[in-house]
């Protein structure tokens, strides 16, 4: 099929008005229900083949599957309907939407949508099903010490429910914020406790010790694991200790540390050398003891560039773009998604999003430097014209990718 004839289809109105009807539902982790079944209305509409699956109560992923006539390759388009609440109003100006959930990463389903609802437009005759997955619980979120409940059931458990219980593809595009720009794997991360407990006038300065030690390892632990694309990093994330209704008393400190890991490195690996890094400052000091402990793990993955799903988008990119496709920065690679949990599977996973996420500038900006995310809450949204190109990458990748046969792919 001419690819003009897809690209002439896209609905630009419809695009502003779903990603507009997101962001005016909230959907903070645990309470994804509302974001799914507006989802499936949106595919039904379309003709697809509409599934929840409930990982538990009032908490359903939502499948939509566009049936192509046999014999080619299946193609997923996958996201999380879950965000981490900014108190933000829905603005929609000339050329960019505001509002909650949309850069991380509710902005995806409308471009998924309305690339599907194009290539229906035009009459594309499909080999292979195109699947839309909504996931719920991706928001890097853990239950530990006080935090316990839905809310912090996070960091893949949609995802994990989607694989094991069969929905699955060969190709899975993410449209994580990446600028429009191509991701072929992910860092995994570690979430480790290290526990400091000491002289009651001293602890609290003690773990400052530890904390300053743990941040200082993180060149080392670069060197130690070096990698041609992805950027392993080290972040003392949060501290908790003591009683603050009477200072002094309960000399115990809790520093949390996230590592950034590459793909097949163990975490027993990272245990163990954060155990290093703390002991070694407890001896010097002399009056603390230290533990570590680990209460959250993700793996890393990476695809080979030569994957069908990297050529099909790097084709696509160019024709709407004008230009050849860019991979992301190395510490872009640090930002975690449901990539790990779907590849696991077997199944060839790149992301490349709309908008701009941490370490990007939004590619319809002319600023520099300024922070996705302020303490505020406030995001400066997602631009229009971004979101159509990436509609219309999706579009034509996904007709490159169905419109063939698994064997002229040799996946048989």
């Amino acid at each position: 099929m001419d690819s003009k004839k897809v690209l002439e289809q896209l609905d630009r109105a419809h695009l502003v008005e779903m990603t507009r009807d997101l962001a005016d539902i909230v959907t903070i982790t645990g309470e994804e229900a509302p974001v799914a079944e507006y989802l499936g209305r949106e595919f039904e509409r379309l003709g697809m083949e509409v599934e929840y699956q409930e990982v538990e109560e009032g908490r359903p992923n939502v499948i939509g599957t566009l049936r192509g006539s046999g014999g080619g390759p299946a193609l997923m388009f996958n996201g999380h309907m879950d965000h981490f609440d900014n108190p933000e109003p829905t603005r929609v100006t000339e050329d960019r939407v505001y509002g909650r959930g949309l850069v991380n990463m509710k902005c995806a389903f409308p471009c998924y949508i309305t690339a599907v609802d194009m290539l229906v437009k035009a009459g594309a005759e499909l080999k292979g099903d195109i699947i839309i997955s909504g996931v719920v619980g991706e928001i890097e979120k853990a239950q530990v010490n006080r935090f316990h409940g839905k809310s912090y059931r996070g960091a893949g458990v949609g995802a994990r429910y989607l694989m094991d219980h069969g929905v699955t593809a060969d190709m899975c595009i993410i449209g994580e914020p990446t600028g429009l720009r191509m991701q072929i794997g992910n860092a995994g991360l570690v979430w480790a406790e290290v526990t400091v407990e000491g002289p009651a006038k001293t602890f609290v300065l003690k773990a400052f010790e530890v904390a300053k030690a743990i941040q200082a390892w993180e060149a080392d632990y670069q060197k130690m694991f070096p990698h041609p694309f992805m950027l392993p990093t080290v972040q003392i994330g949060a501290i908790d200790g003591g009683n603050p209704f009477k200072p002094g008393t309960n000399p115990v400190c809790k520093i949390y540390v996230i590592v950034k890991t590459l793909p097949d490195v163990g975490t027993m690996k990272i245990q163990r050398e954060l155990e290093k890094v703390a002991a070694a400052v407890a001896a010097r000091e002399g009056d603390i003891d230290t533990r570590v402990k680990l209460y959250l793990t993700t793996g890393g993955y990476e695809i080979p560039e030569t994957d069908y799903v990297v050529k099909a988008m790097g084709g696509a990119h160019k024709e709407v773009n004008g230009s050849d496709m860019e991979f992301s920065e190395p510490v872009r690679y640090g930002i975690t998604s449901d990539g790990s949990r779907i590849n696991q599977y077997g199944v060839s996973v790149i992301t490349y999003g709309a908008g701009f996420g941490t370490h990007l500038v939004d590619p319809d900006e002319q600023e520099t430097g300024a922070e996705w995310d302020r303490p505020s809450g406030t995001r400066r949204g997602v631009g229009i014209r971004n979101m159509e190109r990436c509609s219309s990458v999706y579009a034509l990748a996904a007709l490159d990718i169905c419109s063939k046969t698994r064997a002229e792919l040799g996946l048989d």
